[in-house]
């Protein structure tokens, strides 16, 4: 049930090194000084929300400039058990300084996968940690985190675009960097085809998704370009993802959604 009160939500969707888009819509929220209400996430988008709920006013592109990510990765992924994903749990603390959803300065929803139980399973309150690393444990690259007598992996699996985490807002900013989706043809490698078809499936998902919000005021924002791969977090293409995700909040019809609102209500 939608809020009699104006609220707004913005959903960050999943898609590994993609999710430095998400740094430039977050940037340009900031300088437009839009309030957020609600945050939710998953996989990346989980991660970068935790750290824009911690401190809605946090240099985000300071961060991002600052990792490692190549050695993130090498020293995290394809390991066996807990510890690969274990192993990027002290940067992450390092950036999301506290240790419970009570303590963020915007309320915020994030999900990861049971796939032995065939569910979506959300987090919204108690301790951030383990949940946050199951939410990024992307398969075949992390193995699976163990909570309680669950084993769960990335969340995009299940809900890549998670609007029905954030549904009761009037208003929502979804910024949707599922993909790349490249042209196939017969040339065209067997894993580039096996990507682009689960890209294909979780973007169409996506969109059935938003077609069902009836009330609500949206601005979508989606990242077309399909050159970049969700694990190539080469340092040459966070800028330039970082610069289209604020290029395509300010360019969008965030405000002229948020006038036409405000003419309703009169």
């Amino acid at each position: 049930m939608l809020s009699t009160k104006k609220s707004l939500g913005l959903v960050l969707g999943g898609g590994g090194a993609r999710g430095f888009f998400h740094v430039g819509v977050i940037k340009a929220i900031q300088e437009l000084g839009i309030k957020i209400d609600k945050v939710s996430g998953t996989s990346i988008g989980a991660i970068i929300g935790a750290i824009y709920a911690t401190d809605p006013q946090i240099d985000l592109e300071k961060i991002v400039s600052e990792l490692d990510y190549l050695k993130m990765l090498k020293t995290s992924a394809f390991g066996t058990g807990e510890s690969s994903t274990r192993g990027i749990e002290p940067l992450l603390r390092s950036f999301i300084p506290v240790t419970n959803f009570s303590e963020l300065k915007i309320p915020f929803s994030f999900n990861a996968t049971d796939i032995n139980q065939k569910e979506e399973i959300i987090f919204n309150h108690g301790s951030l940690f383990p949940g946050l690393l199951a939410a990024i444990s992307i398969p075949g690259v992390f193995s699976p985190v163990k909570i309680e007598e669950r084993y769960l992996i990335d969340g995009g699996v299940a809900n890549n675009l998670p609007i029905s985490l954030v549904k009761d807002t009037n208003n929502l900013i979804i910024s949707d960097i599922t993909g790349p989706i490249k042209k196939i043809d017969n040339n065209t490698s067997a894993p580039d085809v096996l990507y682009s078809s689960v890209a294909f499936m979780q973007l169409r998902i996506g969109q059935e998704e938003i077609k069902k919000l009836k009330n609500q005021k949206i601005t979508y924002l989606n990242l077309t370009d399909n050159n970049i791969f969700i694990l190539d977090f080469r340092k040459r293409n966070y800028q330039k993802l970082i610069d289209l995700g604020y290029q395509a909040m300010m360019d969008s019809n965030f405000f002229n959604l948020k006038a036409k609102s405000a003419t309703e209500t009169r």
